[in-house]
C-alpha cells in the first residue's frame, strides 16, 4: 500500500468499507446530542410487569411540544423458538415507537399486533418496529447475582456486551410504518434513522429495568441495582444479515452525503497545524481504541485475525505519534498523520486513525451531523448526448467496465427477496434456482452492459433517441446522469463476484449507525452492540453525552 494516496476509489471498495468504525457523526452519537440539547423529557410511564417480567412496559418521550412512547411487550418464549434468524415468529420481547401519547385503547391494539412484527397490522402512528430475545449467556447470571445482592462480574459482562439482542428494528414504512417522508416532515426526526437511533437507546434501559424489575421479584430482601461502572458497560445487542446490504445500492445519492459529511470534517481538520495538547487528547484515544480491540472478544477467525493486525499496527502508530511530540509539532498537519497511517498500517488502524481524530475537533463535526439526509430522486436527461455518456462511464465506472462477466466468478451471485419474509437473499448463479427473481443490484454488470452496446452506437444520438430502441438500459443510464456529481454514491466493487464477503457492507452502514464489538457469525451475518458505553438516562448530561466510543471495561471508573 506504500506511495498510494486514499480517493473515492479505494474509500468505496469493500475491503475499506469493511473496515470501517463509528464516529461522532453516526446516528447513535448525534441522536444522543440531540436528546440532550434539546432537552427531551423521557420518563417511564406505564411499568406493568409480573413477577416472570411479562408485561407491558412504556417510555414517555416529551420533545417541545410533540409526545411520542416507546411501547415494550415482554412475553414467555420457549428456549427453543429462540432465534436471531429472521425466520423467527416468536421473541421475549417487540416494541413499537409511537407517535402521540399512548391510551388503554392504543395499548389493546398494540398489544394485539406489535408481537407479531411482520405479521402484524401497523398504522402511520408507529414510526419504528422492533424485537429482541434474551442473552442466553448473560441474561439469566445478571439477574441471579443481582438477586442474591452481588453485582455481576465485568469479565462476564464483557464477554456478551447485552442483556438484550434485537434481530430487527424497522422503520421508513416498512410493514405499514410511516415512512421517512412523512417523518422528516412532520417529526423531530428529521435526520435518517434517527427514530430508530432513540427505540434502540430506549431497548437498552428497558434491558436494565427488565433484570431489576425480575431480582427484586426473585429475592425482595436481597436484590441490589446495577453499579453504574458495570450497567454503563452493557449495550444492546444487535444480530443482523443480508437485510441491510441492498440499502447501499439502493440509496447512492444519501450514501454519497454520509461520506460527503464525514470526509468533509476531515478535510477541515487535516489543515489544521497540531498543538501539543490535542497531540495528547489523540494519544489518550487511540490508547482507548487499543485496549478496546484487546478487550473485544469476536468469534470469527477472520476477524480474530484482522483484530490482532489492528491491535499491532495501531500500538505502532500510537508510537509513531508519541515520536512526533519531540519535534516542532506546529510545523506539522494532521493530514501528514493520516497520510501516515494510511501508507503504513492496515485499514483498520487507518479508520480508528480518522474517526479519533475527529473526536478531538467536535465543533467541526457538529453541525455536520446534523444534516445527513439527502433528496434521493433521480431524473434522465434524454438530450444528453451518447457521447457524453460514455464520458461519464470512463470516468466514474472504469473499475466496472474492465471486468469480465462471462468469466462464471464474477457473475456468480445473485440477489433476490424471500418470499415468507420480503427480506434480500443471495443466491448461486450456477448452483441453485431463484435467478428468475434476481434484483438489480450488480451496477458494475449493468454499466457493463451498456458500455459494450454503446461501442457499436452512433453517439451524436441523444439519450431520447437511443432509448427507443434500448428500453432496458433506461433505469442504469438514470443512475449513471443523476450521479455523476456524486463521487461516494456507488460500490466501487462487484458485489456478483464469487467471493464477495456481504459483511463488508453490513459493517460500512454499521459504522455510520454507531455500531460497536462487530462479531462476524459467517460472511453474510454478524453480531454487534449499540450503546455500549453509553450513559443512561439518570446519568445522562452535556458533559458525558459523547465521551463513550471505543467503551472498555474502565471507562466508567
Amino acid at each position: 500500500m506504500s506511495g498510494e494516496i486514499k480517493n473515492s476509489s479505494n474509500e468505496m471498495n469493500l475491503e475499506q468499507m469493511g473496515s470501517r468504525y463509528p464516529s461522532r457523526l453516526s446516528f447513535s452519537r448525534s441522536m444522543l446530542r440531540k436528546l440532550i440539547f434539546d432537552n427531551w423529557k423521557i420518563t417511564k410511564s406505564i411499568f406493568n410487569l409480573n413477577n416472570h417480567g411479562f408485561g407491558t412496559a412504556i417510555y414517555e418521550i416529551i420533545a417541545g411540544k410533540e409526545i411520542y412512547s416507546l411501547v415494550c411487550f415482554s412475553q414467555f418464549l420457549d428456549d427453543k423458538d429462540r432465534s436471531d434468524r429472521v425466520i423467527a415468529s416468536k421473541w421475549d420481547t417487540a416494541y413499537t415507537l409511537h407517535r402521540g401519547k399512548i391510551n388503554s385503547r392504543e395499548i389493546s391494539r398494540l398489544k394485539k399486533n406489535i408481537p407479531l412484527q411482520e405479521s402484524g397490522r401497523n398504522s402511520p402512528n408507529e414510526i419504528v418496529l422492533s424485537r429482541a430475545n434474551k442473552s442466553v449467556r448473560l441474561f439469566q447470571y445478571v439477574v441471579d447475582c443481582l438477586a442474591n445482592g452481588k453485582q455481576p462480574n465485568i469479565k462476564e459482562i464483557n464477554k456478551v456486551g447485552y442483556l438484550l439482542r434485537t434481530t430487527a428494528v424497522y422503520g421508513s414504512g416498512k410493514f405499514g410504518l410511516s415512512d421517512f417522508i412523512n417523518i422528516k416532515n412532520n417529526t423531530i426526526f428529521n435526520q435518517p434513522f434517527r427514530a430508530e437511533m432513540l427505540a434502540v437507546y430506549l431497548i437498552r434501559e428497558f434491558s436494565i429495568d427488565l433484570v431489576e424489575h425480575l431480582a427484586l421479584k426473585k429475592n425482595p430482601r436481597t436484590a441490589v441495582k446495577l453499579k453504574k461502572e458495570i450497567k454503563q458497560h452493557l449495550g444492546i445487542g444487535n444480530a443482523t444479515g443480508l437485510g441491510m446490504a441492498p440499502f447501499i445500492v439502493k440509496h447512492p445519492k444519501l450514501i454519497s452525503k454520509w461520506m460527503k459529511q464525514f470526509n468533509q470534517t476531515l478535510e477541515s481538520i487535516n489543515n489544521f497545524k497540531i498543538e501539543i495538547d490535542f497531540m495528547n487528547m489523540y494519544l489518550k484515544l487511540l490508547k482507548k481504541a487499543h485496549q478496546y480491540l484487546i478487550e473485544v472478544q469476536p468469534t470469527d477467525k477472520l476477524q480474530i485475525k484482522k483484530n490482532l493486525l489492528s491491535i499491532s499496527d495501531l500500538n505502532k502508530f500510537i508510537n509513531y505519534c508519541a515520536s512526533l511530540k519531540e519535534k516542532n509539532l506546529r510545523d506539522i498537519k494532521w493530514e501528514k498523520i493520516l497520510e501516515f497511517a494510511y501508507n503504513n498500517y492496515n485499514l483498520d488502524t487507518y479508520e480508528i486513525a480518522k474517526v479519533q481524530l475527529i473526536e478531538i475537533y467536535p465543533e467541526v463535526s457538529e453541525k455536520l451531523a446534523n444534516d445527513m439526509s439527502e433528496d434521493e430522486d433521480m431524473e434522465i436527461e434524454v438530450s444528453q448526448k451518447l457521447r457524453d455518456l460514455k464520458k461519464i462511464i470512463l470516468k466514474n465506472y472504469d473499475w466496472a467496465i474492465n471486468i469480465n462477466f462471462n468469466d462464471k466468478i464474477n457473475n456468480y451471485l445473485f440477489w433476490y427477496i424471500s418470499q415468507a419474509k420480503l427480506e434480500p437473499r443471495l443466491g448461486e448463479r450456477y448452483n441453485e434456482y431463484g435467478g428468475e427473481r434476481e434484483q438489480n443490484l450488480g451496477i458494475a454488470k449493468m454499466v457493463k452492459e451498456l458500455y459494450n452496446d454503446l461501442k457499436d452506437q452512433n453517439l451524436d444520438l441523444s439519450v431520447s433517441e437511443y432509448l427507443l430502441s434500448n428500453a432496458r438500459f433506461r433505469g442504469i443510464i438514470k443512475r449513471i446522469q443523476s450521479l455523476s456529481n456524486y463521487p461516494h454514491a456507488e460500490i466501487r466493487d462487484n458485489i456478483l463476484h464469487k467471493n464477495t464477503h456481504p459483511i463488508d457492507m453490513l459493517r460500512f452502514k454499521l459504522s455510520f449507525f454507531g455500531a460497536s464489538r462487530y462479531d462476524p457469525k459467517s460472511d453474510r451475518w454478524l453480531r454487534v452492540t449499540f450503546f455500549s458505553g453509553a450513559p443512561y438516562l439518570s446519568d445522562l448530561s452535556q458533559n458525558n453525552v459523547d465521551s463513550w466510543g471505543f467503551a472498555t471495561k474502565n471507562s466508567y471508573i
